[in-house]
């Protein structure tokens, strides 16, 4: 691992457990190993450590899979079950990660204390997430898969939002989630997705 690499790893800790306003570079500096100052040489601020992080949370979510693209001719959505399923897994690998798991819990305590925070939890753990299961719902509307009088904004809404309650009731919980309750939670968010697509599904 090297200087920046480090740098990253113990900013993350540090903010994850005290917050990212009580955190300074000095601070960073000293659980690294490193002079204040040498920390410029890779970061211009403390900030752009912040961003850094952001980063590379976002870039997790960025699943490649073909099979779990939003396209009218893709398969797999005769089945959205099967669609579900991939990319469950896809998040399931990403949310193991124990240093995604202190990305969520940083974003939670520093939400409603930084504008920037706040801002990235809006836009990518709301906006960007809801818009793509609004789009999936309204394709399996138009290809006949659920019922015509659903509603795919409020569709959206209710499938998500399972899944946020349980992650906010894990990072309640616990400091380092035990992999049964990760286990757990993928199970649940499995069964309620399979709940709701059966409850409009056109049989």
């Amino acid at each position: 691992m090297n200087t920046k690499e480090k740098i990253f790893e113990v900013s993350l800790d540090l903010f994850s457990k005290k917050g990212y306003d009580s955190v300074s570079l000095r601070e960073i500096a000293e659980e690294v190993g490193i002079k204040k100052s040498s920390i410029y040489s890779h970061y211009p601020s403390k900030e752009a450590i912040l961003m850094d992080i952001f980063d590379y949370f976002t870039g997790r979510f960025d699943i490649g899979d073909e099979d779990i693209q939003l396209n009218e001719n893709n398969p797999l959505l005769e089945n959205p079950e099967i669609f579900y399923h991939k990319g469950s897994e896809a998040i399931k690998n990403m949310i193991f990660e124990k240093k995604n798991l202190k990305i969520f819990k940083l974003i939670l305590i520093q939400m409603h204390h930084s504008e920037t925070i706040r801002s990235f939890f809006e836009n990518e753990i709301l906006t960007v997430p809801l818009e793509f299961w609004k789009g999936l719902f309204s394709i399996l509307k138009q290809k006949g898969v659920i019922k015509k009088d659903s509603n795919p904004e409020l569709l959206a809404k209710q499938y998500y939002s399972f899944p946020i309650y349980l992650l906010l009731e894990m990072c309640s919980k616990y400091d380092d989630i035990p992999q049964e309750v990760l286990e757990d939670f993928f199970d649940q968010a499995e069964q309620h997705a399979k709940f709701l697509f059966d409850s409009v599904k056109v049989k």
